[in-house]
């Protein structure tokens, strides 16, 4: 007579291991058919947590932040008009090229200590480029927000300082194949009725006010990458580059 065989969870019996140990003695005679049933309850633990082990990484894998970094960008200077609508709010905005930074989609991992929010739904994130943006008042109200790092809180709205644009990301490349055609430079000089700075400036160069106003100069270094306090960088032909707090920006001349 055989002794009834228990399941053991860390060595200590089971009410559940002497269940199911009488239902596989009474439906499975011999000692060959009770280990059949056995592998078989093993065989599907295993194939388990062999799921769970793929599945682990793929949820690791979704690059749904995205880190900024301060970036030197080649285009060529432009501003462009155009109008913003976000939170109720519909603005009619100009932005500034070229970029002044760089997001790129980021996987974030081991954050140490433990965050105080929990991430919302998260999904794929992009590329993009970020453009100074100068927008008039109204601005977006005040609003009740939740991430990871910083929890539920109220986030006011100031004014506007970046535009990002959706970019695609490939290998640098050396060289182009645009053609450019020089143009004999012209006197760079201040316009006191439209208050802007205009005509032409030889090798590149832009015609760009002087931050004390009321003179121009040609400059080849934009404003975000001048040197700071002295902010000696191009802008719009209605912006000066001034220093503000920590570094260098373009504002309009009054």
């Amino acid at each position: 007579m055989h002794a009834p065989m228990l399941e053991t969870i860390g060595n200590v019996p089971s009410a559940h291991g002497r269940a199911f140990s009488q239902r596989v003695l009474s439906s499975h005679g011999s000692g060959e058919s009770r280990s059949f049933a056995m592998n078989r309850v093993q065989v599907r633990f295993v194939a388990l947590l062999g799921a769970a082990a793929l599945a682990a990484p793929a949820l690791g894998e979704t690059g749904d932040h995205v880190a900024c970094y301060k970036v030197k960008d080649r285009a060529k200077h432009g501003v462009f008009t155009l109008t913003v609508t976000n939170a109720g709010v519909t603005q009619a905005c100009r932005v500034t090229v070229p970029a002044r930074l760089g997001c790129l989609a980021t996987q974030v991992s081991a954050v140490a200590p433990t965050p105080p929010g929990d991430e919302p739904s998260p999904g794929p994130a992009g590329d993009f480029l970020c453009y100074p943006l100068v927008c008039p008042r109204p601005f977006p109200s005040a609003a009740q927000m939740t991430d990871e790092l910083g929890g539920q809180r109220v986030v006011d709205f100031k004014r506007a300082q970046l535009l990002c644009a959706p970019a695609a990301r490939g290998p640098a490349t050396i060289g182009s194949s645009t053609t450019t055609t020089t143009v004999p430079p012209e006197p760079c000089d201040f316009n006191s009725s439209d208050r802007k700075c205009e005509g032409t400036c030889a090798d590149g160069g832009h015609c760009s006010a002087v931050a004390s106003g009321g003179a121009c100069e040609c400059r080849k270094t934009p404003c975000g990458d001048a040197d700071s306090p002295s902010c000696d960088g191009f802008c719009a032909p209605d912006e000066a580059c001034v220093f503000t707090v920590t570094d260098c920006s373009c504002m309009s001349i009054p």
